[in-house]
């Protein structure tokens, strides 16, 4: 036998795989008998004194032998185990005539003993090609080998092979029968014989108990056994699949209904193989059975299971849709009908925790159509329902329990009332399963059966899984309801609070009262109501309009007509009336004809009110700290209902609101007219002296009282001429107004008593300031005009800290009286002394003075303002001086100014 040699790199010898088919082999050997027939053959056709069968595993191990001492078989193999190393290594014969003369083996302690000279050893290659053992032949004597030793031998060593291989095929196919035996017994899977030749069946003992028999049995009547031990439906079939497979397929599969001796069915599968000879005849069949009942069961359970899976998966898909609570009673029928269910509904707390019931389809027609047999109202969509405990609904709904009725009697027993609505409802079982969501309960779910309904445990689940769906949708549906109300309460509150936040910009962007009611009347409509008015009392309590408002502006007139009549003809019953005196807000729901006729004297009053045709009213007090001073009045149509809560709340803070805007706005009524007097009192008209033409101007900062710090003042000197003063007072206030007056007035006093230059007028009046404790500063420049004769004046002046006058000369250039530097602001240092100043005026000069609010804002300072006004005042040269000072105020003092404005202009004629 020719084996190839292996790679050199290779270790063969401790080749895993090699390994495990060695020992595979070794661990099936039975016994050394035919290894020991083997090697003998061997040793006697050689004439070797000894031979032996080894497998080399990682060790080399004896398994049969001959010429062997007493206990080498079983064991490792002494002597020869470096020989059967190399023919495991090299995979082929290894030839040895004499081993002490082979380098490879000499020193090997079975030849220097003289145990083993010759050696002739074979491979045995199994048949997975790995070398598994050895083959060999040894002496103690040298000898030649011939080829046929060595083809001998190999011969040998394939039936050596064989008988390892066979060995462990025996082995496989017994544990193979226990482990189908096993198999077959833990299925119970019954095995039968169909000898055709002799129409002769066996069953074993598993078949025979399938049938439930006792066995094995011998069955020589096999349609009589079909007639008793097979169901009759079954009997075509039975035949029909032996048919089949004895023509064709040569396979046999059925499955039938095996009946037992005690009454009891078991559904059975069989399977068999058509057996022919070597004719190609059927012969036999042989086959299976097994009682696949159970499985049947199951299956069925699964299946059941699998629908009611899909059916509350199918619910749950339709319930995430829902949008409303009207539709889960219906989606949730589909799902009940798989028990045989006719009807639905729901119950569920509303977020009042009033319990609403809603019905599916079949049990609504139900209700409708008795309603209408007894001619009365079908009750609506989501009635609320008693929250009692006399009806299952309303029990499991509250206390959180489960409600199982198999008929009516036993639903009357327990629920007594259900005498009455089982026969009108037409059911005869009812389940009420609770709605929960974290613990919380939500209502309930209930199932109705026109048929008695026995729960079984499979019903319970399904309604569970149901209930528990519904509950999430449930809760879904009423936090969305809820968000809703949320979102809608806050869109509310944030229109009132933005109707506030309107009522209050238009209360203050102005101090005019009827343009200021007017404003809120167009805010409070359509906000608050579909039209209004507004009335104030006067100093005496008479009510006057003030102002109206519609959303329709085609009936504005309309609204006017009514209030001008209502304020002449009301009674002490009107709501205006009974609001003004008691201060609290009147509402009132519905607007009647008896409450108009008890409200207006005239019947065209009246007449002008139902035109407008009100159906609900609001009418809140204007209260200003504590006292009222007028009403608002809201009126609604039918559409849009009475006043809400948040409506009333809402107009009464604007009452209050609009009550103080009003009380301010005759506050600053009263101020204005005092401010008025004040000024014309300290800002009188200038004199009109022969050859001078003197014009005066004040303007004042902001709305307030309108007088503040600025002033002038033009009088006769004492010893001649006209004194001239222009002044400002630091700041722009009351306080300032009144510190102004006093320095007028002393400034005046000092100049009259004296007769002295303006320089010692401004340090007398800073030193009496200063005296007198006035604790105020303020620029000031004082000037005397003296006609020297027909053709000029001259102008003496001395100023503390004031902007320098500003000539217009006749022939129309304009120049600056700057006087180098400039004296101190009164109330800084009063012993310092101040300069005068003079200039010759030719007649047709003008002189304008004025204070610092004319030049000076925040966007442009006093250059750039003075560089304007002389601009201005060299294009209006040639103007009349009341024109000349009203283009000059024109074109420098805006309406939104910070400060004040004095002028004094003086033209010498």
């Amino acid at each position: 036998m020719s084996v190839p040699a292996p790679s050199p790199a290779a270790d063969v010898l401790h080749d895993a795989q090699r390994v495990a088919a060695a020992r595979r082999l070794l661990l099936e050997v039975p016994g050394p008998a035919a290894y020991d027939r083997l090697s003998g053959l061997a040793a006697r056709l050689l004439g070797a004194g000894h031979a032996k069968v080894t497998v080399f595993t990682d060790e080399d191990t004896v398994v049969g032998g001959h010429g062997l001492p007493p206990g080498v078989v079983g064991g490792r193999a002494q002597l020869t185990g470096a020989f059967s190393a190399c023919v495991v290594r090299e995979g082929r014969a290894l030839v040895v005539p004499d081993a002490r003369v082979d380098p490879r083996l000499s020193d090997l302690p079975a030849v220097t003993a003289g145990e083993v000279t010759a050696y002739l050893g074979i491979p045995l290659i199994s048949a997975s090609g790995h070398v598994i053992g050895v083959l060999a032949v040894y002496d103690g004597r040298a000898r030649t080998w011939q080829d046929d030793d060595v083809a001998l031998l190999e011969h040998l060593a394939d039936s050596v092979v064989a008988e390892l291989e066979l060995a462990a095929a025996r082995s496989a196919i017994g544990a193979s029968r226990v482990r189908l035996e096993v198999a077959l017994e833990a299925g119970a899977i019954g095995i039968w014989d169909h000898d055709l030749r002799t129409r002769v069946l066996h069953w074993d003992e598993r078949c025979a108990a399938v049938h439930g028999l006792d066995g094995p049995l011998t069955i020589t009547d096999v349609d009589g056994m079909l007639a008793d031990r097979i169901h009759p439906d079954d009997h075509a079939a039975v035949r029909d699949a032996m048919t089949d497979a004895l023509r064709g397929t040569g396979e046999y599969v059925v499955e039938a209904r095996a009946l037992h001796t005690d009454g009891t069915v078991r559904w059975t599968v069989s399977r068999g193989r058509v057996v022919r000879d070597s004719r190609g005849d059927a012969v036999r069949v042989l086959g299976t059975v097994v009682d696949v009942t159970d499985a049947r069961e199951q299956a069925a359970r699964r299946m059941a299971a699998v629908q009611r899976a899909a059916a509350v998966a199918e619910v749950a898909a339709e319930l995430a849709n829902a949008t409303a609570l009207s539709q889960l009673a219906d989606i949730t029928l589909r799902g009940a009908r798989l028990l045989g269910a006719s009807s639905s509904a729901l119950a569920a707390f509303d977020t009042q925790e009033a319990l609403r019931i809603y019905l599916a389809r079949q049990l609504a027609d139900t209700v409708a159509a008795a309603a209408a047999e007894a001619e009365v109202e079908a009750p609506p969509e989501g009635l609320e329902i008693e929250l009692d405990d006399e009806l299952p609904t309303q029990y499991a709904a509250r206390h959180g329990e489960r409600v199982l009725l198999t008929d009516l009697d036993d639903a009357v027993a327990r629920f007594p009332r259900m005498a009455e609505v089982g026969p009108a409802l037409g059911l005869r079982a009812l389940a009420a399963l609770p709605l929960r969501v974290e613990g919380r309960l939500l209502g309930s779910f209930v199932v109705v059966w026109d048929t008695e309904h026995a729960f079984e445990d499979v019903d319970v689940e399904l309604l569970d899984a149901l209930t528990a769906q519904i509950a999430l949708s449930v809760s879904r549906l009423r936090a969305d309801a809820e968000r809703a109300a949320a979102v809608a309460a806050m869109a509310e509150a944030n229109q009132r609070l933005q109707l506030l936040a309107d009522a209050g910009r238009v209360l203050s962007g102005s101090l005019d009262i009827t343009e200021q009611l007017g404003r809120l009347a167009d805010l409070v409509v359509p906000a608050l109501a579909d039209w209004c008015w507004i009335v104030v009392t006067d100093e005496q309590g008479r009510l006057h309009e003030m102002a109206w408002s519609h959303r329709d502006p085609a009936q504005r007139e309309a609204v006017a007509e009514y209030v001008g009549a209502m304020v002449h003809g009301m009674t002490d019953e009107h709501a205006a009336r009974v609001v003004t005196r008691t201060g609290r807000p009147l509402v009132v729901p519905e607007v009647d004809v008896e409450r108009i006729q008890q409200s207006l004297h005239e019947p065209a009053a009246q007449q002008a009110l139902l035109r407008l045709a009100p159906h609900s009213a609001l009418i809140v007090p204007l209260v200003a700290r504590g006292e009222v001073i007028g009403a608002l009045g809201t009126a609604n149509g039918a559409e849009r209902g009475p006043h809400t809560t948040a409506e009333v709340e809402t107009a009464a803070e604007v009452g209050r609101r609009a009550g103080l805007a009003l009380q301010t706005a005759r506050l600053y009524e009263q101020q204005r007219g005092l401010a008025h007097a004040l000024q014309r009192s300290m800002l009188t008209a200038p004199p009109r002296p022969e050859g001078l033409d003197i014009v005066v101007r004040y303007v004042p900062a902001s709305e307030g009282a309108e007088v503040g710090g600025d002033w002038y003042d033009a009088f006769p000197g004492v010893l001649g001429g006209t004194v001239l003063v222009i002044g400002d007072v630091v700041g722009h206030d009351r306080n300032a107004a009144a510190l102004m007056g006093q320095f007028r007035g002393l400034l005046r006093g000092i100049s009259h008593a004296s007769g002295a230059d303006p320089a010692e007028v401004l340090g007398q009046l800073d030193r009496a300031a200063d005296r007198l404790a006035l604790d105020a500063m303020a620029t000031a420049l004082v000037a005397r005009l003296d006609r020297t004769g027909p053709d000029e004046a001259v102008l003496h002046w001395s100023s503390a800290g004031h902007p320098p006058p500003v000539v217009v000369d006749p022939d129309g250039s304009v120049r600056v009286l700057a006087p180098g530097s400039a004296d101190l602001l009164l109330g800084v240092d009063p012993g310092r002394r101040r300069t005068d100043h003079s200039t010759v005026l030719p007649v047709g000069s003008t002189v304008l003075l004025h204070t610092d609010g004319l030049i000076e804002r925040r966007d442009r300072d006093l250059q750039a303002g003075t560089e304007q006004l002389l601009t201005v005042l060299r294009e209006a040269a040639d103007l009349p001086l009341e024109r000349l000072c009203d283009r000059v105020l024109e074109r420098l003092f805006l309406p939104d100014a910070e400060d004040d404005v004095a002028l004094l202009a003086v033209r010498v004629l």
